[in-house]
C-alpha cells in the first residue's frame, strides 16, 4: 500500500472513533438527564448512536473541506518536500490538516493549478484537433 493510502485510512478510522465517542456521549447525557439509564442498552438507542455519528462525519468532512477551500484561497497553505505547511494564523488548521489526510492526492495542488499556461495550453481552439 502507498503511504497516503494508509494516512487516509488512519485519519478516517481516527475521525470516525471520535465521532462515534461524541455521539455516545450526546447519547448516555440524554438518557442519563431524562432517567433512563438502561435504555442505553437497546438496540433503537445503539441504532441511533451510530446514525448520529454517521451525521457527524458528514458534517465535520464538510466542514474541513470548506476550511481547506479558504486556507487555499488565501494562501496559508503551500506544499514544501512532500509536506503540507499551514500558517500559524490559519482559522481551524486542524480542519485543514484533516482534509490533506483524509484526501491525500486530491488536496495536492495539480500542474494546472500551479501554472496558469498549463492550464490554457490544455485547450484546443475550435475546428482544430
Amino acid at each position: 500500500m502507498r503511504s497516503s493510502t494508509l494516512v487516509s485510512l488512519r485519519a478516517n478510522a481516527v475521525l470516525i472513533a471520535w465521532c462515534v465517542a461524541a455521539s455516545d456521549a450526546a447519547w448516555l447525557t440524554v438518557c442519563g438527564c431524562t432517567g433512563h439509564a438502561h435504555a442505553l442498552e437497546s438496540i433503537t438507542v445503539r441504532l441511533a448512536t451510530l446514525v448520529s455519528a454517521a451525521g457527524i462525519v458528514l458534517v465535520v468532512r464538510r466542514i474541513a473541506k470548506l476550511a481547506f477551500d479558504a486556507a487555499r484561497m488565501k494562501h496559508r497553505i503551500e506544499w514544501a518536500a512532500d509536506r503540507i505547511v499551514i500558517d500559524g494564523t490559519c482559522p481551524g488548521d486542524w480542519l485543514v490538516q484533516l482534509h490533506a489526510e483524509l484526501h491525500p492526492d486530491g488536496s495536492r495542488p495539480s500542474a494546472a493549478q500551479a501554472c496558469p499556461r498549463a492550464a490554457a495550453s490544455r485547450k484546443v481552439p475550435r475546428g482544430r484537433a
